[in-house]
């Protein structure tokens, strides 16, 4: 079984230390994400498995392989292409598999540092329909000659792998911080595990409440004791029960709670997150 290679992320600029890559658990983990999530939905990813496992794993395998794409160095979303070209090639679920290689492709390339730039729902769908109908010569490369040229892609390289690695050069950025919206669910199992909660709402208001440990006087002046109470950090519009919080109330939250420089989104929140940004995307994908 493929395993995932661990290490430092880096921009291109400065050459990434260690790709990331995606191993058949991982895979597997965001299928049945999709399964829990489309559940009950007009176009549900039904719970078969796997075909062959054998086909999951030469679709994972396809990050090992060397694509002489690039005259030097190495860009981790040249992996990212081959994997989801693996995945539409093998086809190794029984459903799901164009929604599954989507949801892949949105994780690999935010586990090397990079996310969608300005790209909307139908630039997604074209990118996965035109794979899977292997008609990439009508993909659009609007910026993709600056950008491969700047990386160094060979530009005699027209095949189908070609087409989609520059399709990720020009449609993709990196970033060294990237906030993402989150289902409140999300944001509170996420709180409590920073001593923080999510209190009732108010008005139409959410305050984010967090633990703070203060000293206390006892009875009669004999000594003092520390107690934790839970203190107001931030005030953001209640979005509802299974609402999306925005990126940009994250950003201010984080900045409340002064975890700047600390990793707040975990792999089950970003899963979340892409799951409801792109919940209309996963029932036009069913069809194809």
């Amino acid at each position: 079984m493929v395993k995932a290679k661990s290490g430092v992320k880096a921009p291109l600029s400065s050459g990434p230390i260690s790709i990331q890559l995606l191993s058949q658990d991982r895979v597997l983990d965001l299928h049945r994400a999709l399964v829990v999530f489309s559940s009950g939905t007009e176009a549900p990813v039904k719970d078969l498995g796997l075909r062959d496992e054998n086909l999951l794993e030469a679709a994972v395998s396809r990050q090992f392989q060397s694509t002489g794409l690039l005259l030097e160095g190495s860009d981790p979303r040249e992996k990212t292409a081959t994997l989801l070209q693996g995945l539409l090639d093998e086809l190794p679920f029984y459903d799901g598999n164009a929604q599954t290689a989507l949801l892949t492709t949105l994780m690999h390339l935010d586990a090397n540092g990079f996310g969608p730039n300005q790209v909307s729902h139908d630039d997604l769908y074209r990118l996965v329909a035109t794979l899977i109908s292997h008609e990439t010569g009508d993909l659009p490369l609007r910026g993709a000659k600056a950008a491969t040229r700047k990386a160094g892609v060979k530009a005699t390289h027209e095949d189908e792998l070609s087409r989609v690695f520059q399709w990720l050069m020009a449609n993709t950025r990196w970033a060294e911080k990237r906030e993402y919206p989150l289902p409140v669910p999300e944001l509170k199992r996420l709180l409590l595990g920073l001593d923080a909660d999510l209190g009732p709402p108010s008005e139409g208001q959410i305050e984010v409440l967090k633990a703070e440990a203060q000293t206390e006087k006892r009875f009669l002046g004999l000594g003092s004791k520390t107690v934790s109470r839970m203190i107001p950090v931030l005030k953001f519009p209640d979005p509802g029960d299974d609402g999306l919080v925005s990126a940009n109330i994250l950003r201010d939250l984080q900045k409340a709670m002064g975890l700047e420089d600390k990793a707040v989104y975990d792999w089950s929140a970003k899963v979340k997150s892409f799951l409801r940004q792109y919940q209309t995307l996963w029932p036009r994908l069913a069809k194809l």
